[in-house]
């Protein structure tokens, strides 16, 4: 077992545990903004809800506790309340009407694809989203209001939001080093995609849910050997991929698919693979890079050499134990002459 203690001081301090005072404020105020606001708004447009119907639902790495510190936090409270979707079959409306039920001075609200989000600044700097998805309850039913405001493509989508929750809360609750391998992970995507665009960043659902298929449990009698773990894990996480190259050994394409284990069952890399065939072959071969350092560092005998390069995945917060003192054969003997 190598790097214990630098592994473990590392997730305490890249660790999120619970909300802070602040963000909980913010959440507890929108929460009420909706339940308070949203009815009456919903019922100007002929359709009766009751505050009492509003269900919030905590979503993403709170819910799983794999949030981990970054420059802007982002939290996942989905919106859900009974609605006949076939005589709403515009989803963009329902969110405009949420986005009508939080839009105050203090937050900057924008309709997304999946949701409406409720920016924070603080000195002209983002701070803080809480992205909402909406869904639709019809029965036995949920659906989810896909579409941008403006967007020609918009419509409700089959959906089971406690179904993925439960799935992946039974998969990460008793397993504490799956937690700190996914927080890893996502450390590692954060320090090497701190200024790209939206879909060319790999979503946080699908490297969750890529780590719980893909996890290597490692430990030995001393305890868990988290870079053990963490670069199995990640190995078999770029084994998904599929790879084409040239005649130059060149990689031409790379290609991976992670499916939601619920409803609607979808590719949670579409958008990215859709977006640019680019930004698959970046994934890869970033992925493929932090393992060779991954496995670098297991197969190092120093501590120092190895931490150098766990640091060159997870950054420079990642702690490199001092350089170990070379002996010499001739200074060992030297040592323990006992002055003969």
């Amino acid at each position: 077992m190598k790097l214990e203690k630098e592994f473990s001081k590392f997730f305490e301090a890249i660790k999120i545990s619970s909300e802070t005072n602040a963000l909980r404020k913010k959440r507890e105020v929108l929460e009420d903004d909706i339940k308070s606001k949203l009815p009456g708004i919903l019922k100007d447009a002929g359709i009766n809800i009751t505050k009492s119907e509003i269900r919030m639902i905590d979503q993403g790495s709170y819910k799983y506790k794999t949030t981990i510190k970054d420059s802007v936090v982002d939290r996942d409270v989905a919106v859900m309340f009974p609605l006949d979707i076939t005589e709403n079959d515009d989803p963009r409306k329902i969110k405009k009407h949420l986005r009508e039920s939080i839009n105050i001075p203090s937050r900057t609200v924008s309709i997304k694809e999946p949701c409406v989000r409720a920016t924070y600044y603080e000195d002209g700097e983002e701070w803080l989203h809480i992205d909402l998805p909406v869904y639709a309850k019809e029965g036995d039913k949920v659906y989810l209001a896909r579409g941008k405001e403006t967007s020609s493509e918009f419509f409700w989508e089959d959906a089971d939001p406690d179904g993925l929750n439960e799935y992946l809360c039974d998969k990460i609750k008793e397993n504490d080093q799956l937690r700190r391998v996914i927080c890893f992970i996502k450390k590692w995507r954060n320090e090497k995609y701190s200024s790209s665009r939206d879909h060319e960043v790999p979503p946080s659902i699908g490297l969750t849910l890529l780590a719980c298929e893909c996890f290597s449990a490692k430990s030995t009698d001393e305890g868990d050997d988290d870079l053990l773990a963490l670069q199995e894990t990640m190995q078999s996480i770029l084994n998904q991929f599929f790879v084409t190259v040239d005649e130059d050994d060149e990689i031409v394409s790379a290609s991976l698919s992670c499916y939601l284990p619920v409803v609607p069952y979808s590719d949670v890399f579409k958008k990215m693979k859709d977006s640019s065939s680019s930004y698959m072959v970046t994934f890869y071969k970033r992925l493929a890079k932090a393992v060779d350092n991954l496995t670098n560092a297991v197969n190092l005998e120093s501590a120092h050499d190895a931490g150098e390069y766990v640091r060159k995945v997870l950054g420079d917060e990642f702690e490199v134990p001092e350089k170990e003192a070379v002996v010499t054969a001739a200074q060992n003997r030297r040592e323990h002459s006992f002055g003969e």
